[in-house]
């Protein structure tokens, strides 16, 4: 998972203000402040590379000290963020409800606003869609869930209805999914 773009980073703090409050926002980064280095001193750069283990202290964090344990809150944080990313990179689709092209763009923009790995998409039929997402590496629970989260979000957003998703395969590095809707 290496080259974590630094929106990922800033979209979990923004998350955790938002669900938790501001003041566990700050008990959070003075928890894995001495983990993470200098990079919370300095200003987190939205399209800056960053390093997975970066997002592997802030997700297993999370999954200890906010989420108890349920890695499905996850989802929940994927849903919050397409609700964030949505308005600001993919409204066209939004406006159009375009479920479909939303994924097309969605897969040609994955490596400026997730930059690990690369999706590939098929159309199997007019609203149904396979998803392959490779992340080149081992990849964490909470990065598939959340990464789905936020696309079935997305679809919804993009006029999908009755969004039904199976997980076709999966393997230490990559995720295949079937998206279909109404």
């Amino acid at each position: 998972m290496s080259g974590i773009k630094g929106v990922v980073i800033l979209t979990r703090f923004d998350f955790i203000e938002n669900k938790f409050g501001k003041d566990n926002l700050k008990k959070f980064q003075k928890k894995i402040a001495p983990a993470m280095g200098s990079i919370l001193y300095q200003p987190i750069g939205i399209s800056k590379d960053y390093s997975e283990s970066i997002l592997k202290i802030i997700d297993d964090t999370l999954l200890s000290d906010l989420f108890e344990g349920k890695t499905e809150e996850f989802t929940a944080l994927g849903i919050w963020n397409a609700h964030v990313i949505m308005p600001r990179y993919f409204q066209l689709y939004m406006d159009n409800q375009d479920a479909a092209g939303f994924l097309r763009q969605m897969m040609r923009m994955r490596s400026i606003l997730i930059g690990l790995g690369e999706m590939q998409i098929s159309e199997f039929e007019r609203k149904t869609f396979g998803i392959h997402i490779n992340y080149g590496q081992p990849y964490s629970e909470s990065v598939k869930l959340s990464e789905l989260g936020f696309l079935e979000e997305s679809c919804r957003m993009c006029g999908a209805k009755n969004l039904q998703h199976e997980q076709i395969k999966t393997s230490d590095i990559s995720v295949d999914y079937q998206l279909s809707w109404d």
